[in-house]
């Protein structure tokens, strides 16, 4: 498969992009997603040296001072400062010619901050339950998506937007239930803006809210552009390796994905981890 692409965050949180650039190039892969979990630099016009084919993912190029986008925030300067780091990527893409930029539709309350547990990767709230504002928090979304669809055909270039889907945080999360995506096609074609499926993602929501993976899957196909690829438990955003005889090789072998971005987002892995999953792919 020349469109399967490897997602920089199999190497720990916090380190430099560069590591798993060079550790990816010794390897031979060809396609790399560059990942959100990495550290803070001031530059990094180095990356244009490397000759990978690129995609960018969510929060890349680091910001100095850390937080999570959120362009549902009920918060305008958190609104306002997740749409410019958006911006900010989608301006990087231009710089390294990459294929795709993926972003998050943003949450109901601003999350704390990411969770670096190897176990879960959700995220952490302060709140329990904020259920009361997600009608408020969708609304900002859609606002928001506006202006970064704009923005993002001013600049020629190709944004999706990613599943999402968590089992214990399900109150937190927005695009996690096929009506939610329903709603969100009365505003955007797949002209405007396509999907990133998140397989991990797809798994947990499904569990959470009840609903049947393959008709969700054959809802949104239209807008289908790539699909992230990790697996999970059901119960926590696990992001390990592939598993031979699972749910998700129907959709990843689907002849309409043929030609779709298949990405390993694995985290806190071996680069042995990430040959067999390719080995086993390419089969």
């Amino acid at each position: 498969m020349n469109n399967l692409y490897v997602s920089t965050t199999f190497i720990k949180d916090g380190k430099k992009i560069k590591m798993a650039l060079d550790i990816l190039k010794s390897a031979g892969v060809e396609n790399v997603e560059i990942g959100s979990s990495h550290a803070y630099e001031s530059n990094y016009n180095y990356i244009k040296n490397y000759k990978f084919n690129f995609l960018i993912h969510n929060y890349f190029p680091v910001p100095k001072k850390d937080f999570v986008i959120n362009i549902a925030s009920l918060s305008k300067k958190i609104r306002e400062r997740s749409i410019n780091q958006i911006k900010r990527s989608i301006e990087f893409y231009k710089k390294i010619n990459a294929k795709i930029y993926t972003f998050h539709p943003g949450f109901i309350g601003d999350p704390l901050r990411a969770n670096r547990n190897k176990k879960n990767y959700d995220f952490i709230w302060k709140k329990k339950n904020i259920k009361d504002q997600y009608l408020l928090a969708y609304n900002q979304m859609i606002l928001s998506l506006k202006k970064i669809v704009n923005f993002a055909k001013k600049k020629d270039v190709k944004i999706a937007i990613e599943t999402e889907g968590s089992f214990k945080k399900r109150n937190f999360l927005l695009l996690q239930r096929p009506e939610e995506y329903k709603n969100l096609f009365k505003f955007f074609s797949p002209k405007d803006i396509g999907i990133n499926l998140n397989i991990g993602h797809l798994n947990l929501a499904s569990n959470a809210f009840s609903f049947s993976k393959s008709k969700f899957v054959d809802m949104i196909k239209p807008y289908i552009v790539a699909i992230e690829l990790s697996h999970n438990n059901g119960i926590e955003d696990q992001h390990l390796p592939l598993k031979k005889n699972q749910w998700y090789w129907k959709i990843i072998n689907d002849p309409d994905f043929s030609k779709v971005y298949k990405i390993l987002e694995f985290r806190n892995t071996s680069i042995k981890n990430i040959k067999n999953t390719l080995n086993l792919l390419n089969k």
